[in-house]
């Protein structure tokens, strides 16, 4: 019985949108020197976005949890992929294999351009909270690589949108309706706990959240800078 269950908790639906929102303003603002301070500011929150995004990951209900979207086997990913390429939707609430790829290698490029952000420096009018603390080779690379990551972090999210599309236009999936409402067709598999609409949950992830996103700016926002 393919039923609708709550699926996705209110802390990965806010995330989700939050980041579109982000790279979108990251896009916008990178080169543009009036800009630079807020820039470095949804950089930083970033970072603690991705912390909380992987703590999350251990200790968040059922199907934000790695464990439900890691491929077992390289011959796991490919079957997920010829399902893909069938327009065959996997039997899952949660993310597909190949969409989990897709979550690890997103989450990495975030992490990587925030942290090269705050390593870098043009010298002139910007150092990164991290400048300070880091050898200059160290800085140096970070300066060089960040626009070449924040490059990929754009292709990675445009890649996104368009699988989004494809599940949406040719596979029938309700992506985006799952995460507005967090509940997803259940393909007839049963939800264990811990569920994505308790209230331990939803005050678990609040406090989790506040951690990530306060500590992170409190070290590199106010601390370091």
């Amino acid at each position: 019985m393919n039923t609708h269950v709550p699926v996705w908790d209110i802390w990965v639906r806010l995330g989700h949108w939050a980041i579109v929102v982000a790279i979108c303003f990251q896009w916008y603002s990178g080169e543009d020197i009036g800009l630079i301070d807020a820039h470095a500011t949804v950089g930083i929150l970033l970072a603690g976005w991705v912390a909380f995004r992987i703590l999350w990951g251990f200790v968040g209900p059922e199907y934000a949890r790695f464990q439900t979207f890691t491929p077992k086997s390289p011959q796991a990913l490919y079957q997920s992929v010829i399902r893909l390429i069938r327009r065959e939707p996997e039997a899952t609430p949660g993310h597909s294999l190949t969409g989990g790829v897709g979550v690890y290698l997103l989450l990495t490029l975030i992490g990587l351009a925030a942290l090269t952000g705050m390593a870098s420096t043009d010298d002139i009018f910007f150092d990164g909270p991290l400048v300070s603390v880091l050898p200059r080779d160290w800085v140096d690379w970070a300066s060089s690589s960040h626009h070449l990551i924040t490059k990929l972090v754009f292709i990675t999210a445009g890649l996104h949108v368009a699988a989004i599309a494809y599940h949406s236009l040719v596979i029938k999936e309700p992506l985006l309706a799952g995460m507005v409402s967090g509940r997803k067709p259940s393909h007839g598999v049963a939800l264990h706990t811990p569920r994505a609409d308790t209230t331990a949950i939803r005050v678990k992830g609040a406090l989790l959240m506040a951690v990530c996103l306060g500590g992170s700016y409190g070290l590199f926002g106010l601390y370091l800078s």
